[in-house]
């Protein structure tokens, strides 16, 4: 695997030496499933409360077939529903899409194109 990070601080673990890069933010290689934000949601908020799905949805102003499809993992998070998504958890609207993002990349982590580097 390609290390993406580098500086002066070295850590010697099980898995080998890592330098990281004081500059960057060390994070989970690419490899690691990352989960939906429908399953964040459901893990995270659902099963803390007290109301039922049909309920949820309501609170949500969506339909319970599009809040299950997409605690299921079969829709994306836009925008708009994110901000829905804050409004009823608490948990900003940007990591609501930083989770959108992080799955959608880890969905694609195999397709990369071999394209020429401009610089």
């Amino acid at each position: 695997m390609k290390q993406s990070m580098h500086i002066g601080i070295e850590y010697k673990g099980n898995q080998g030496n890592a330098i990281i890069d004081a500059g960057e933010r060390a994070s989970r290689p690419e490899h690691l499933k990352r989960p939906h934000p429908g399953e964040v949601f459901k893990r995270r908020c659902m099963s803390k409360s007290p109301l039922k799905q049909t309920e949820i949805a309501q609170c949500l102003e969506i339909s319970t077939k599009h809040l299950s499809r997409f605690v299921n993992g079969h829709s994306n998070l836009t925008i708009e529903f994110a901000r829905k998504l804050e409004a009823v958890s608490g948990i900003s609207a940007q990591a609501w899409m930083h989770y959108q993002v992080a799955y959608d990349l880890y969905r694609t982590a195999n397709n990369k194109p071999s394209l020429k580097t401009i610089y």
